[in-house]
């Protein structure tokens, strides 16, 4: 097995997923390594993404003020700049190597061709980026559960009623 292959088999929406499915799948990838380097900058055309494979990304908006503000950190392994394949031409955030990262790198075109394809490579590739945006949709809802909470608009504990009756304009 391969760098990449490594590195893939550990993603989640990968487990379970037949060896040679994650070698096809690993081809389509560049193996990079990179040190405190911007991937890409907020603004910029959602032109790649990446599969982090070892170390961590630090994640940032300029706010309208000009200021630049840390919004995340990412540990390895995780999928990432993927917003682009969602429809967002362009970069909603930068994303800066904290110290050395290995990543693998996927042009906009390759992905275009595996979200239009079928077969199991491109249904494996479906099921990661499917995970990695759960995920993203699970924290942005426990932020605005937080956000809720300390504008009073709901209580500490809350079910998930509670939060939706939170963040639905009324």
């Amino acid at each position: 097995m391969d760098e990449r292959q490594h590195i893939l088999s550990s993603l989640p929406g990968l487990e379970g997923t037949p060896v040679e499915t994650i070698a096809a799948l690993s081809r389509l990838f560049s193996l990079c390594q990179y040190e405190k380097l911007e991937l890409c900058r907020q603004g910029d055309e959602a032109d790649r993404m990446w599969v982090l494979g070892s170390g961590q990304v630090v994640v940032y908006r300029l706010l309208s003020t000009r200021k630049n503000i840390e919004i995340a950190r990412v540990s390895a392994p995780a999928l990432i700049g993927f917003a682009g394949t969602m429809g967002v031409p362009k970069r909603t955030a930068t994303l800066r190597a904290e110290g050395c990262i290995d990543v693998l790198e996927i042009s906009a075109e390759d992905i275009e061709k595996l979200l239009d394809g079928e077969g199991p490579v491109a249904a494996a590739f479906r099921r990661v980026l499917i995970s990695a945006v759960s995920r993203q949709v699970a924290t942005t809802n426990a932020n605005i559960a937080k956000l809720a909470v300390a504008l009073g608009l709901a209580k500490t504990e809350l079910s998930e009623e509670d939060l939706i009756a939170s963040i639905t304009l009324h």
